[in-house]
């Protein structure tokens, strides 16, 4: 993955973490699976998704 493709996975990223903290109180909208999405975003960046989760405090009950 290029430099450019990586900025764009991590603009997903951002907000990823965005929606968490601004609907984690809220049902899940159709069939988005946030904790999916994100462990996909941390693959294609090379991040420890487990780390990631505790780093941001994700909740699996989004």
């Amino acid at each position: 993955m290029d430099k450019v493709e990586k900025v764009k996975v991590f603009a997903e990223l951002y907000e990823l973490i965005n929606y968490y903290y601004e609907y984690r109180d809220q049902p899940v909208k159709g069939d988005f699976d946030f904790f999916a999405e994100l462990e996909k975003r941390c693959a294609d960046l090379d991040l420890d998704y487990e780390t990631v989760v505790k780093e941001f405090k994700f909740k699996k009950s989004l």
